[in-house]
């Protein structure tokens, strides 16, 4: 079964919606959990979380390149920041 490509296709009403972001819930939980793993978290541990994100994001964006979803131009820029996020993490995590 193939799905419709999406043209207008935007990570931002993914992750956001389509409600301003200080009126949205979802970001102020995300915001709110984010402080939590800041205060609580040991630094190998928050180094962990970077690694893991950026390996979700490069995954991502290489089943958007797969599936040609989007524009071509924000999912290699997704690509090239999941890439920095996981590369500049794993220096922390696994030295």
């Amino acid at each position: 079964m193939k799905l419709p490509k999406d043209r207008s296709f935007s990570y931002r009403h993914v992750f956001w919606g389509r409600i301003a972001w200080f009126r949205n819930s979802r970001t102020l939980i995300l915001l709110f959990s984010l402080f939590i793993c800041e205060l609580f978290l040991p630094l190998r541990g928050l180094y962990f979380l970077f690694f893991a994100t950026g390996l979700l994001l490069a995954l991502m964006s290489l089943a958007n390149l797969r599936l040609q979803t989007g524009r071509l131009g924000a999912t290699l820029g997704v690509l090239a920041l999941g890439i920095l996020i996981s590369s500049f993490s794993y220096f922390f995590v696994f030295s």
